[in-house]
Order: C-alpha cells, then structure tokens, then sequence
C-alpha cells in the first residue's frame, strides 16, 4: 500500500458507516465516485511520479517543518495523504447532503496536493501578506522540548506572561532573558518557528522533573511530558479519533430546505448552499472548521469577541464569512446569539471547557431554541480523556499523544513541530463531525451534538502507524529512514525523492551515473550536491522516480506557474488555498 492508498483507506473507514443509511444497507455509491489524484489541481501533469515526500516538497510543508533547524524536514507521518483522506471525506459527506436537498452530484473531485496546501496554508498566507502577523523573533539557542537533568522531555504552555515568567526564574533564569523569549514563545502559533535562549534550556536540564512539575504547579502553568507511541496507544482513550455524535432530545423537524435555485449560466451550486452557519471560535480549529463549511457552500456567520482574532492570522481563517461583533459574556449578547441559532442549521464553538453551561448555551438548551440543530462542540481534550486541568492546546496535545514520537525519525530525539498538526486536523475532524450531524438530521429528522477534540485530530493522523503498511517502515512507532528518505542537500537547495519499497536501485544509479550499493552514502550526497535540484528533478522524473525540488520561498511559491491555480487572494492582501474539492 502506497500513500495514495492510505488516503483511500482513511476516506472508506472514516465515512463509509457515516453515509450508510442503515446497518442494513451499505455505504452510498457515492464513496465510488470519489476521485483522488496525487497533483489535481495544479498544472503539474498528473502522469508525473509521485508521493507523500513530493506533496511536502512542493507545497512548503517540509520548509515550514524544518524552520527552526535551518534546513528543510520531512514529516515522519504521512501528514498530506491523511489530510487529503479527510477531506475527500468532506467531499463525500457533503454531496451526499446536497443531493438530499435536490442538488445534482455524481462526482466529488480532491487531490493529495490540494490537502498539502490546506496544512501549510497558514504560512503560505504570513508569508505572501503585505505585513507581518506578528514580530519574527529569530535568535540563538534552540526549540522546544526541554529536558529535565533526569532526561524527561516536556513542552509548557500558558498565555500568562507573569507565570511563564515566575517558573523560569524559579529555576534560575536570569530575568533580562525572559521578555524577549516570551514574545517568541507566544508567537509561536503564527510563525511556525520558537527558537528560545539557551539560558532556558540550560536551566531545564539542570533540573529534576519533580522540580519542575513543582515549579508549574506553584505558578499554574500546562505542563506535559512526551510520552511514547508506546504509552500511549496501551492507555486509556486511545482511538481513531472519531466524532462522537449523539441525538439530541426535542421535537421534529421538517427537512431542509431546498438548496437555491441555480440559473443558467451560474456555476455548479455548492452542496451545503443556503444552510446557515453560525461560529463562535478564536485561533486555529474552530475557524478552520468554519472555513471548510463555508468553502463547501455554507452561509457562515462568525462571532467576533470584544477582543477580535489574532491579527493577519484571523483574517485568512475568518475570510468570506459574514461578522456579527456579540459580547457572549454579557447577558443581552447571549440572547443575541441565541436568535441567530434560532435560524441556523449549525452552531460551532470552542469555549473553554464549562462556558456553555455557564452561559446557558449547551446542546440541550438551543435544541429547544433550534429543535434541527447541529450543536458542534470543538475542544482540546474532550470527549475521548479528562484533562481540563491542563491547557488543551497544539503543543499540550502533540506531548501527550506521542505526536513527537511518531512524527520523528528512529534514534532521533523526538522531537514536537511547529506546524499545528493537532490544531489543523482537529479541525478536520470537527468538520466531518457537523457534515456527518447535518447528514444524520437530513435521514432521522432531529439534531444532532458533535464532539472533538485536538486530541481526537491528532489520533486520526496517527492512525496510520499501526497499520500493516507502516509495520515494515517503524520501529516502536518511529519511522526509520535512511539517507535518501530526508531532503538531499543539492547545489542551490534540496531536493526530495522518493523510492518505492523493494524498488531496484540500479534505476536510481542510472539516472545519477553511478554505481549505488550499501555504504555509499557519502559519495550518493556528493553526486547531489554537483548540480541544481531542478536539475535533479527533471533527470530523476524522466527515470520514472517521484521527486520534487524543495520548495523553501513561500512567497515564490504561489507565484510558480505549475502551483498558481492552487492559490487565490484574501482580503489581507495575501494568498490562500483555493478549496480543495470539485463538486460536477
């Protein structure tokens, strides 16, 4: 099995039981006309070789990931060909939705590289803005995890500059070091690097882990050990990370409405068309989510809080969405919000855990509000663990669930990424809770509550490594490369490729005009860097092996001919991924 098939394998397991209509009957033919490509999308011509390190290469993801190292890094999970499982499963959910409600679907169309532009869209859309979403803090020193003196690694994680700053001087850093790191530490989430002075790592590790668990506890700050993929897939909780849906008590309700009319000339209509979304999220998951139900034809309607969104970085997750400014912690803005439900088909949030109730506005109230609500409740931790007494965020859940473990190379220090895996697919996975709520509403004619979580996202993407593909390429749970599975160093940049599994490396040889046999290493690497990876690409490609120059200029990126039509402008003055799916 191939990366194309992992895509294929996590659309029919994930939405095949959501779309049938009964135990008894199976899955819609829809799943049948789902069609997946490695380059849709793009000018790339779709014969090309192709794979998982390619879509990386090309769409940014590798340069992103490798940062803070200075040099491009492959993720040691297939990120691009889960993402793009999830999304034909979107796809699939949502064109079965429309054509409940008259709409003509018979084909859903996504690729592999779309998906990749969705997980690196975020940097794409800092990058190419006319102005920076938040300071770029670049320094000496390194990137988290810490290590304690005992050899525990751990991420923290608060949004209170006081705390962050009594624990580290709790443990002997030095107090003209920790403004300027806590800028870097907290732009964190925007800039996909954290580069912190070496006086906190040095101070990290001449602690004991019970030391610094005190030190947390007595300034309330998150913190979270890396477990291994060990510990955790033997503990409680562990699962594919699927939405859990329940009913929701109230009376019926008729079925939607008919989607708009089209007129002739207008484009194919979109498949949620004319249902109304009503959002309640900051940062990254919630928003995400709402963009992907406003991409496939929703009218969204987001909740702007007194403080608004984080900056540039609000602006791309909250474009084409309608605005309505509701202060939710007044009494009068909740009765505000609770007439615009009264008229939705969705309502999503990610409050903190235990806002709902407190603002009377759980599933069970706005069921009697919204009798066909689809109440979708995105958190960190919920509803798969109980961890409400740490912060259920990106580098939290990465921690805990071993993300670090499976995401890096075996005899490598494991270590957390930047780019916000848990925060993207729990969107992912929230949206695919709400299709599968609308599609359930449509069939049984109640509402429905959705829960997920980062944690139910980041199991979704580590599916993949219990698998019987990955058994052969893992070693408790960690990928084990060799020199030709990491970007290669070229005479201009880096190149990726990608050789199939038992495939003859005389082919490589050929293409390279060498010899290749184990224990060249270092010859292979100088081959590489005698000629430019364009080069490289175009020689390696005619062989019939998939590879891609490295892509490390985000800005030049959007502008390349073959990746243009992947990319449209937004407000901010940037680019953005176009949506990833055709609905004919």
């Amino acid at each position: 099995m191939n990366e194309m098939d992992l895509a294929q394998e996590v659309l029919d397991s994930r939405v095949a039981p959501w779309l049938a209509a009964s135990a008894e009957q199976s899955a819609s033919p829809l799943l049948e006309s789902m069609e997946i490509s490695w380059y849709g999308g793009s000018r790339i011509p779709s014969e090309n070789p192709a794979s998982e390190a390619v879509m990386q290469a090309l769409s940014g993801l590798m340069f992103v990931n490798g940062a803070e190292a200075g040099r491009p890094r492959r993720f040691g999970l297939d990120v691009a060909s889960a993402a793009c499982g999830l999304l034909a499963g979107h796809g699939a959910l949502a064109a079965e939705i429309g054509r409940s409600r008259g709409i003509d679907i018979e084909t859903v169309r996504t690729s592999v590289l779309r998906a990749a532009t969705i997980l690196a869209g975020q940097y794409i859309g800092e990058a190419t803005s006319p102005e920076d979403w938040a300071p770029s803090m670049r320094g000496n020193g390194s990137p988290p995890p810490f290590a304690s003196a005992d050899g525990q690694l751990f991420e923290i994680e608060t949004f209170d500059p006081e705390r962050w700053a009594g624990f580290w001087r709790s443990l002997g850093v030095d107090g003209a070091v920790l403004g300027r790191s806590w800028s870097t530490f907290q732009y964190r989430y925007v800039k996909g690097h954290c580069v912190l002075p070496g006086d906190l790592h040095i101070a990290a590790s001449s602690a004991q882990w019970s030391q610094i668990r005190a030190a947390a506890d007595e300034f309330r700050l998150s913190l979270s050990p890396l477990r291994t993929y060990a510990e955790v897939s033997a503990g409680p909780g562990w699962s594919a990370g699927h939405p859990k849906l329940t009913p929701l008590a109230g009376q019926g309700r008729e079925r939607s409405a008919p989607a708009p009319a089209s007129r002739p000339g207008d484009a194919h209509p979109l498949p949620l068309s004319g249902m109304r979304v009503v959002e309640a999220t900051t940062r990254v998951q919630g928003p995400l989510a709402g963009l992907l139900l406003r991409m496939l034809g929703a009218e969204v309607t987001w909740i702007e809080p007194p403080q608004g969104d984080i900056g540039g970085m609000g602006a791309y997750y909250h474009r084409g969405k309608g605005r309505v400014a509701v202060n939710v912690a007044r009494p009068e803005g909740r009765d505000q919000l609770r007439e615009m439900i009264a008229e939705s088909d969705v309502f999503l949030h990610n409050w903190r855990p235990g806002k709902a109730v407190e603002w009377g506005l759980t599933a069970e109230e706005l069921a009697r509000v919204q009798p066909g609500l689809v109440f979708a409740e995105a958190s960190g931790w919920a509803p798969l663990v109980d961890r409400d007494h740490v912060l259920g965020t990106e580098f939290m859940v990465q921690a805990y669930t071993a993300l670090a473990d499976t995401n890096t190379p075996h005899l490598q220090r494991p270590r957390t990424t930047r780019v916000l895996l848990c925060d993207i697919f729990g969107a992912l996975v929230t949206c695919e809770g709400v299709l599968a709520g609308l599609l359930q509403r449509e069939r049984r004619n109640h509402g429905w509550k959705s829960e997920t979580s980062l944690l139910c996202g980041s199991m979704a993407l580590q599916s993949q490594v219990g698998s019987h593909r990955e058994a052969s390429r893992r070693t408790a749970g960690r990928p084990r490369w060799d020199l030709l599975d990491e970007p290669l160093e070229t005479a201009d940049g880096y190149l990726a490729i990608t050789l199939a599994e038992g495939a003859d490396r005389r082919v490589l040889g050929e293409a390279l005009g060498m010899s290749l046999h184990d224990g060249n290493d270092e010859r292979l690497s100088e081959r590489f860097r005698e000629a430019p990876a364009a080069h490289w690409e175009k020689v390696l490609v005619e062989a019939g092996i998939p590879a891609a120059e490295v892509l490390c200029d985000l800005d030049a990126l959007v502008h390349d001919e073959r990746l243009a039509p992947l990319f449209e402008p937004f407000e901010d003055g940037g680019q953005a991924p176009v949506a990833p799916w055709v609905f004919e």
